[in-house]
């Protein structure tokens, strides 16, 4: 790499000391707001709580869940020893984020000299899904810091020279890893055959590095074995459909019409997924990136080898159906695509300084700058689902004898947060979960006609089924809304929908004529999408309280609880 970049007025030293210090405060304000556990983090979370640790390790876990066995095993001591709060089950992903900063800072002082690996530091400091995923209860988090740390030990091994002590060191760190990430089994195909050719070579050392690969590969392997074994024929099933798009059509033509893989590519590097980096002109950012493989792979080969050798083998695994290449499952890639991108910054600067020293520093400042828009536009802490926020502020206005309706989506959240907000079982009814054919909420909320007060609590509503606005258009039509919860969710790389709960009258009396639930003019799909079909994953943690008839006229009736009678 040129010694240009490095020679720049700018302290390298302090570049990266200033990247480490934003990357420490960005993950420590995450992790301190302590927002919400979302989703699919409830579901994780009951299946630690609910399981001892010898289940948890071999048995499917409920509701279509997947995990690696070592982030399992730390988090069920973690919540043994510390208890199940929120704080206590995100601090190993929190701990995760932190090694993974000072690792990367490493791995970009050996791939890149001077102030490229700052650069590249600033990047991964910077980088708003790593920053949202540093607290959340998911193995992301292990994902990327085992990816980093495999990777940097792949450039030891292919690079430098061995001991008998670091030898061990290298085979027993190498064959945890996997353990922590399930994506790390695809980084150790991708590394192995970089660091085998070095290893071919006669030189005192190469069966030392061949036996060390082995024993990656076989510990990957042993990994995946066990994955496979622990995971039900449904969850497989469920998750092939869930992340379809991960995958590439049956066919070449197909592929290439729905220009796979570049459409996922594309929304990596973009915005509206809960792993994009939400740059600016995000085609510009993959066209950095692969023209920094392209430099490593003329100036560092090996290097370059052991970086993009992992997206290769994750694009394979993809092609023959048993990776999705997508979303936060390629998470643990973004280190290497940073690396890329920093490695191109520093050649354009190199090109460029040949004609005008200002000039070349204004084409990295432009190249740099809007990478640090996400987290500068919106900075953290990022909430998905910010259900606790509604529930402590309806604790307040929740008077005895109020009827509250949990819309499907938000029953997660709620039975998770209620008891502490002071909101019993028996005071909130759950609806079920109709995708599809949303006129069966309208008969479970026709049950509250008459009531005078009824709250209504949304989160997780997908905007492509439009129930939230059919539901909210039905109860306006029947009834008088009074007041308004509302807790902005928050993200710098997708649009999370809101937290809500909303305060309705509908004890005004039917008449003939009126707008009724059968009849009511709805503006959703009619058809559930198989990624999204009802009955799997995390939406079958909460039971519905309604029984509904296949008869239109019988619709959907409350079975008796407490909070289907009047007060």
């Amino acid at each position: 790499m040129s010694a240009k970049f490095a020679s720049t007025n700018i302290p390298v030293v302090w570049l990266a000391v200033l990247a480490i210090a934003i990357g420490l405060v960005l993950r420590g304000v995450q992790y301190a707001a302590g927002a919400s556990l979302w989703l699919d983090e409830i579901a994780l979370v009951k299946a630690i709580e609910s399981n001892n640790l010898f289940d948890l390790l071999v048995q499917p876990l409920p509701f279509d869940q997947l995990a690696p066995k070592g982030f399992l095993l730390v988090e069920k001591l973690v919540s043994l020893a510390f208890g199940a709060s929120d704080y206590a089950l995100r601090l190993f992903p929190f701990v995760c984020s932190l090694v993974a900063l000072l690792a990367f800072a490493r791995l970009a002082a050996f791939v890149l000299p001077g102030a490229g690996a700052g650069v590249a530091m600033l990047l991964f400091a910077m980088a708003a899904p790593v920053v949202s995923f540093s607290a959340i209860v998911k193995q992301y988090s292990s994902d990327v810091t085992a990816a980093i740390l495999l990777t940097l030990l792949a450039c030891e091994l292919a690079m430098r020279p061995l001991n008998a002590r670091k030898a061990w060191f290298l085979a027993i760190a190498g064959a945890v890893l996997p353990w922590f990430s399930q994506g790390v089994a695809l980084v150790v195909a991708g590394v192995a055959l970089p660091i085998l050719v070095r290893a071919g070579r006669p030189d005192a050392q190469w069966r030392s590095r061949a036996l060390m690969v082995g024993i990656w590969v076989a510990s990957a392997l042993a990994m995946t074995a066990v994955a496979v074994a622990s995971m039900s024929a449904e969850t497989r099933q469920y998750m092939h459909a869930f992340w379809a798009g991960g995958f590439p059509p049956g066919s070449f033509a197909g592929a290439f019409a729905a220009a796979w893989p570049w459409q996922n590519v594309r929304l990596l590097f973009g915005f509206g997924a809960q792993a994009s980096l939400a740059y600016p002109f995000a085609p510009a950012y993959a066209t950095l990136a692969t023209i920094g493989c392209g430099v490593l792979w003329v100036r560092q080969r090996r290097t370059a080898a052991i970086l993009i050798g992992p997206i290769i083998a994750t694009l394979g695994a993809a092609v023959v159906g048993q990776y999705p290449f997508m979303d936060r499952l390629i998470l643990f890639l973004v280190p290497a695509l940073i690396l890329a991108i920093a490695a191109a910054v520093a050649a354009l600067y190199e090109y460029v300084a040949r004609y005008s020293q200002p000039t070349a520093v204004l084409v990295a400042a432009c190249l740099v700058l809007p990478t640090a828009y996400p987290v500068a536009a919106t900075p953290p802490p990022y909430r998905i689902e910010p259900v606790k926020t509604v529930l402590q502020q309806l604790q307040v206005a929740h008077r005895p004898g109020d009827a509250v309706y949990v819309y499907y989506g938000a029953a997660p959240g709620v039975s998770a947060y209620a008891e502490k907000f002071g909101l019993s079982e028996a005071d909130y009814a759950v609806g079920g979960c109709h995708r599809g054919d949303s006129r069966r909420y309208l008969e479970e909320l026709d049950n509250f006609r008459g009531r005078a007060r009824v709250w209504l609590i949304l989160a997780h509503a997908l905007p492509r089924y439009r129930e939230r606005d059919d539901i909210l258009a039905y109860l306006d039509a029947i009834g008088t809304r009074e007041q308004l919860i509302r807790a902005e969710a928050r993200s710098a790389d997708w649009d999370p929908q809101p937290a809500e709960a909303v305060l309705y009258d509908l004890s005004a009396p039917e008449r003939p004529g009126e707008v009724l639930a059968g009849t009511f003019a709805l503006t959703g799909p009619a058809s559930q999408e198989p990624a999204t079909r009802c009955g799997r994953g995390p939406l079958g943690m909460v039971r519905s309280e309604f029984e509904c008839l296949d008869s239109p006229a019988q619709g959907c009736r409350m079975v008796e609880t407490a909070a289907a009678q009047p007060h």
